[in-house]
């Protein structure tokens, strides 16, 4: 496993970014750093959402990747923004090539087996996890190939504990942590998904 899913692994919740820009960077970033949960999935599907992630991934204390990302030339953009980590709801060879020989871990989705160990990935995305099957399927792949995955769509708080509780799911992205503007909310959230975090090894 490399070293950022290693880190993600111990975070376990990853805020997702849906809505923002690049001026409100320095609100998030004390809201992180508050918390202590000092990373961030930034959408590459909003408005503003390469400008912003460009400027947090400039904070050396924040793990800051790209979300959503759905071409092979998005990731190109997002990595040369500084993004530490591809998250996409779509395979793409070409994208999960190019990730691959910058060193940028990408976490795409399939429901085959088979690509992922094509493509020698131990960590999926499973995005939108409930109509994919939810934890049964995370079970059959991950007692069968031994993946685990970074799970997506529609959690809330209250069924986080359920997710992060299964042995296959090695963290989550959601937007439940972020309450847009009210930066104090968000702060708090932020400070209860900390809760979730993994002792350092």
């Amino acid at each position: 496993m490399d070293t950022i899913t290693k880190q993600l692994a111990q975070i376990r919740c990853i805020p997702m970014v849906k809505q923002g820009r690049e001026d409100q960077a320095e609100a998030l970033a004390k809201a992180l750093r508050a918390s202590d949960l000092r990373t961030a999935n930034i959408s590459q599907q909003m408005n503003g959402g390469l400008a912003l992630l460009r400027r947090l991934a400039q904070e050396e204390d924040l793990l800051i990747g790209a979300g959503n990302v759905q071409t092979l030339e998005e990731a190109k953009a997002a990595v040369k923004a500084g993004a530490a980590f591809i998250f996409s709801p779509l395979f793409n060879e070409q994208m999960v090539e190019f990730c691959q020989q910058e060193g940028t871990p990408i976490y795409p989705v399939t429901t085959q087996a088979s690509v992922a160990r094509a493509w020698n990935l131990k960590t999926l995305g499973c995005y939108p996890v409930e109509e994919l099957g939810g934890l049964p399927f995370i079970n059959t792949l991950g007692e069968q190939e031994g993946l685990t995955f970074i799970v997506a769509g529609h959690i809330n708080e209250e069924m986080t504990a359920t997710y992060l509780e299964n042995p296959h799911v090695l963290a989550m992205t959601g937007s439940w942590m972020l309450k847009e503007t009210d930066w104090e909310a968000t702060t708090a959230a932020l400070k209860r998904a900390k809760r979730f975090a993994l002792p350092s090894a």
